[in-house]
This record gives C-alpha cells, structure tokens and sequence, in this order.
C-alpha cells in the first residue's frame, strides 16, 4: 500500500441476512371458478380442468414481485385468462410447442407491453408454465412455454 493511503474496511451488515424466498408461496388451484393470485404467491399450480373459461386475476405488479404459473392437469376444452390487476400491463414472449413431432413447432407469441389479458386456449398439457416478472411498478414482463395438442392452440391477447 502506498505511503499516506488507507485501506477501508469491509462493509459491515447489521441484523441477520436471508435469502428471498424461491416459490415460498405456492397456491395450488383444484376448483372449477374464476380466482385471484395471492399477493404472496410465487408458485401457481394450475390442478384442475375446468369446465368453462376462466379469469385468473393477477396480483398488482410491484417492482420486484415474480410468479411462476405451471399446468399440473391437462387444460382440456376451456380457456384461462390471465387478467392484469387495474391499471397494470404485460408484455413479453410465450412460446408454444405442439406435443408430439409434427409441423408448426415453436411458434413464438409476441405480447406487447399494452396487453391487459392472456388467454390461454385449452389443450395445454401438463408441465407447460408462464412466469411473470416486475421490473418497473404496473408492469409484468411474461415469458413462457405452452405445451398444446394442436397447432392453433396459441394464446390470444387484449
């Protein structure tokens, strides 16, 4: 060390350190009815087929907030609607693949950061997710892969 200069010390942290919490939250879906994600959820387990269409309200995005949503039952001949809290927006990319080895693999939803909604067309298979991320206050950022029986089984959006 040069003559006249002083080292500084090490930042100290006071009070006990944790890590945040990878999917602590999980809130696991098994009805058949329109509900809300809960402000503390990070983990959604969608368990049910449900027998009509069905909004999935959104928790407010909040700088920081993630969710992971994943199928743990087929989603057969009904839609899910992921519906942004008041005056929240999603933007992003979902990608979709058919099951099985056939054309039309891979298409890519393009979800402009002016999306209020996400529908989730049926014949989406077990283990397909979507996770939303908030970077900024009232806005998600989505990315996902959505596993469908059939090629036009992509997600529309509003």
């Amino acid at each position: 060390m040069a003559q006249g200069t002083q080292q500084k010390a090490p930042a100290r942290f006071e009070g006990p350190i944790t890590a945040p919490k990878l999917y602590g939250g999980v809130q696991r879906e098994a009805g058949d009815e329109a509900f809300t994600i809960k402000e503390d959820t990070t983990l959604l387990v969608l368990a049910s087929n449900v027998s009509s269409s069905r909004v999935v309200t959104m928790p407010t995005a909040k700088k920081g907030r993630h969710f992971k949503a994943i199928w743990e039952v087929e989603q057969a001949g009904h839609n899910r609607v992921f519906t942004a809290a008041g005056s929240d927006a999603i933007g992003g990319n979902i990608t979709t693949k058919k099951a099985g080895n056939a054309a039309g693999d891979g298409d890519v939803v393009a979800v402009a950061l002016s999306t209020v909604a996400i529908t989730v067309v049926d014949d989406v298979n077990i283990g397909s997710y979507l996770e939303f991320y908030c970077a900024v206050d009232g806005q998600w950022l989505v990315l996902g892969e959505l596993i469908v029986d059939a090629v036009a089984s992509v997600p529309t959006l509003a």
